[in-house]
């Protein structure tokens, strides 16, 4: 019996194919913020955050997360919202880590969205 404390592979892999559904729903009704996370997102990982500008970058991105989050809380950004926000579990040392880990989820949900709405980018 599974009691969710060990959820097997299938549990896990619909969680997470929810949760990628419920992510890109949040990007159609939100695709001004989308875009303004992948940039702040893009720039903490292509160059130097100074640790005075850590913080203020820290809480405009953990508050963008956050409105996306509103769609429901299983959605990755409400993950990422709390574990960037300096004042919950983010920290310094783990700032780029953790954008780094967001950019490979936020090209997951574009890809969802390719495959859904035949969404063609162009360059």
């Amino acid at each position: 019996m599974n009691d969710g404390i060990n959820p097997t592979l299938e549990e896990l892999e619909r969680r997470r194919v929810r949760s990628l559904m419920v992510s890109e729903k949040s990007v159609a009704e939100h695709p001004d913020v989308y875009r303004e996370i992948k940039k702040i997102v893009r720039d903490v990982i292509s160059s130097p955050v100074d640790i005075g500008d850590y913080y203020k970058t820290a809480r405009k991105l953990s508050e963008l997360l956050r409105e996306m989050a509103k769609t429901d809380a299983i959605s990755l950004f409400y993950y990422f919202a709390k574990s960037i926000d300096p004042l919950q579990c983010g920290r310094a040392m783990y700032f780029r880590a953790d954008c780094l880990d967001l950019w490979e989820q936020l090209r997951c949900i574009d890809e969802l969205r390719v495959s859904l709405h035949h969404i063609r980018l162009i360059q």
